[in-house]
């Protein structure tokens, strides 16, 4: 009885062809590459997740160095006796004033009857009082000395430097501009000039106006006009022309305006 041949599908596919390289080689390492990278690949993943586990326990194995305790003693202090005593306030330091200049006394006479006349009030001369300083009461002191008369003046008023005025050419930013209060009734006191009516001059004249810090025009300049009647029409009417002041800082302060006025005939 003849044995029974023992052959896989490889042997039947690559029957009566080459087997020494090739496909059949490479199929029949396939089983035992698939095998071996499963098995690398398995030792892998588990010593990476165990890495933790391996680094904990080397930690483990090596001594522990004892903590250093310092012992701390807490001492309790006394309350310390607070002395409440006031202490005595000493008077306050004098200062002498400094010394007087001498003055004679020098007033207008008054003419009166001999017998209302006192006797210690007699005219001085002027060659006594030429080289003196002549006040309302004689004082005695001494020539450096200092004038304590009656003096004017503002005292501890603190006076306010002029503000400067804006440049008309340059860029002036305000936190708010100033605001026609009655644009209508400046250009109704205008009206329009019975002159330039009459020739027929029409056209705008273009002002630039100074306002103060309370409103009012300060000043003007004169940018564009078609004629001087027109000019002179609105430079008229400019005082009565009120604006609300710019506020820069939160304080109202000067700044140029431009005023326009159109004439135009009907």
């Amino acid at each position: 009885m003849s044995q029974p041949i023992l052959a896989n599908l490889d042997d039947i596919v690559f029957e009566a062809r080459n087997k020494e390289y090739g496909a059949y080689i490479l199929r029949k390492k396939y089983p035992r590459q698939i095998l071996l990278s499963f098995v690398f690949g398995s030792l892998l993943v588990l010593f990476t997740l165990g890495i933790p586990a391996i680094m904990s326990f080397i930690e483990g194995l090596q001594p522990v160095e004892e903590e250093e305790v310092q012992k701390v003693t807490i001492v309790e202090l006394a309350d310390v006796p607070i002395n409440e005593e006031k202490q005595p306030e000493l008077p306050p330091e004098e200062v002498a004033p400094p010394p007087k200049k001498s003055a004679i006394k020098f007033v207008i006479p008054e003419p009166v009857p001999d017998e209302e006349a006192k006797p210690d009030e007699t005219i001085v001369n002027i060659d006594e009082i030429k080289d003196k300083n002549v006040a309302t009461e004689t004082v005695e002191g001494t020539e450096e000395g200092f004038d304590f008369g009656e003096k004017e003046g503002t005292g501890n008023k603190v006076v306010e430097a002029p503000e400067p005025e804006p440049d008309p050419n340059a860029f002036m930013a305000v936190e708010k501009e100033p605001v026609p209060v009655n644009m209508a009734d400046f250009k109704k006191n205008i009206g329009y000039p019975p002159q330039a009516k009459e020739a027929g001059i029409e056209g705008k004249v273009l002002l630039k106006v100074l306002v103060d810090k309370e409103g009012n025009v300060e000043k003007h300049m004169v940018l564009k006009s078609k004629h001087q009647l027109l000019t002179d029409a609105c430079v008229a009417q400019l005082r009565t022309l009120k604006f609300t002041p710019a506020i820069q800082a939160g304080k109202p302060t000067k700044f140029w305006v431009v005023v326009p006025v159109d004439f135009k005939l009907q």
